[in-house]
């Protein structure tokens, strides 16, 4: 019984997942800032590497449906209920993270850069700490040659969560803002040292575009 019981749940959160976002980011009315900054991209039908926190994940997940994303899950079990949810939203998806299943993780991630996909990354993910960035980004990004976008957002009127990740939900029928930063670039030939200094500027980057975010409707 408790086994079918499993089964059935897991069938059945996911689908009433991924129809609450659709139904909650209907209402939102989003904002973007700093679109341009991925246009040389679009222009040369170049794919991009999305990095943003973990608290931020939710109005990405509606604004990035069925756009050919790749995200990295975690392979927790928490991390199949949201692998289902965006599947059912458009999001392919590779499961691990840099500290399970990562080497592998960040070379199918970076094998669906070159076949096409843009691919999102949470370097704060799966499990914190918050705000503080591992380095999967700038690896996936040394293989593949592809940039690196920070993105983060925040809503006029939002619920925070009380989990590690300061998880955030905009209300129904609030102002959304999703901010695009500086694209980053890595070279294939990196030192670690190098790729150290690259993650702690997607680190400062992402606070900076998350402080921003978060002020963008104070007046």
């Amino acid at each position: 019984m408790k086994r079918f019981l499993d089964k059935l749940t897991l069938f059945l959160i996911p689908i009433i997942g991924a129809f609450l976002i659709l139904l909650l980011g209907k209402t939102w009315r989003i904002k973007w800032v700093g679109r341009e900054n991925i246009l040389p991209a679009r222009k040369t039908n170049q794919k991009v590497i999305y990095a943003f926190w973990h608290g931020r994940m939710l109005v990405l997940s509606f604004s990035h449906r069925w756009q050919k994303v790749c995200v990295l899950i975690s392979q927790h079990r928490d991390g199949e209920f949201i692998s289902r949810i965006i599947n059912l939203l458009g999001f392919a998806s590779v499961r691990g993270s840099t500290t399970r299943g990562g080497t592998k993780a960040i070379f199918q991630m970076a094998n669906k850069n070159l076949e096409g996909y843009n691919v999102a990354v949470t370097p704060d993910g799966p499990k914190g700490p918050k705000y503080i960035a591992q380095p999967g980004a700038i690896y996936i990004a040394q293989r593949s040659g592809t940039p690196i976008i920070p993105v983060s957002n925040s809503a006029k009127k939002r619920w925070t969560l009380k989990s590690w990740d300061e998880f955030i939900i905009p209300k129904p029928f609030s102002e959304v803002v999703i901010i695009l930063g500086d694209p980053m670039h890595v070279d294939a030939q990196a030192s670690l040292e190098e790729i150290e200094e690259k993650r702690e500027e997607l680190e400062e980057k992402l606070v900076a575009l998350t402080s921003q975010a978060n002020n963008y409707f104070v007046k």
